[in-house]
């Protein structure tokens, strides 16, 4: 992964402007991260030079010059500040990052395709797929199948068969399986029914109060 990642606050006449700058050399990584919070001698200057086009450049330091991409993170990350390693203050929403070394991006494509710690690696690709393309007529013809079921009923050309189970251990090997609960024949059904009728005819309703 890379080495060296450091958010540098640049200030301005209008105000406060920040970058990440990212730097795949350990030797160049180490160097500058020394300058930064040690406050190293830098041999010559440091420069940063773009082209027309705004996301190709250089980045010059002293007599070394390294290729220079500015590229779009997969998410929009928050600086912060603090005065007293207390209290953080937030100074601004970063959405691209300086690429100094390292692979460059494909042919016409400026998207990094990592964040900045090692959990979002490969982030565009793992979190932010494209979408897939579903044409209009799809996604209505399942909307309303949804819609079919919830109301009780079945999508056009399907069948609903309400199946009841219940689980049977064999009393020979132990071993238990669900099986469909037998329904009862009509005969059984009408006998039953007819029980029912015949006790409810032979109460009395003084009996019921």
């Amino acid at each position: 992964y890379f080495n060296c990642c450091h958010v540098i606050s640049v200030v301005l006449m209008a105000g406060e402007q920040q970058f990440i700058l990212r730097v795949a050399d350990t030797a160049l990584a180490d160097h500058i991260r020394r300058c930064l919070r040690e406050n190293e001698t830098l041999e010559g200057d440091m420069e940063l030079r773009f082209r027309d086009n705004g996301r190709e450049g250089e980045l010059v330091v002293g007599n070394q010059v390294h290729k220079v991409h500015l590229l779009d993170l997969p998410t929009v990350v928050e600086s912060y500040k603090t005065y007293d390693d207390e209290n953080l203050v937030k100074t601004g929403d970063i959405g691209q990052i300086l690429l100094v070394g390292g692979a460059p991006p494909a042919e016409g494509s400026f998207e990094s395709e990592d964040g900045l710690t090692p959990p979002m690696r490969r982030a565009r690709v793992r979190h932010l797929r494209s979408k897939p393309g579903v044409d209009r007529e799809t996604v209505k013809k399942w909307e309303q199948a949804i819609v079919d079921i919830l109301l009780g009923g079945a999508p056009e050309g399907t069948t609903f068969h309400d199946i009841e189970e219940e689980w049977v251990v064999d009393a020979h090997t132990g071993r238990g399986s669900w099986k469909p609960v037998p329904k009862p024949s009509r005969a059984a059904m009408a006998a039953a029914r007819e029980r029912s009728d015949d006790g409810d005819d032979g109460v009395d309703d003084d009996d019921n109060f």
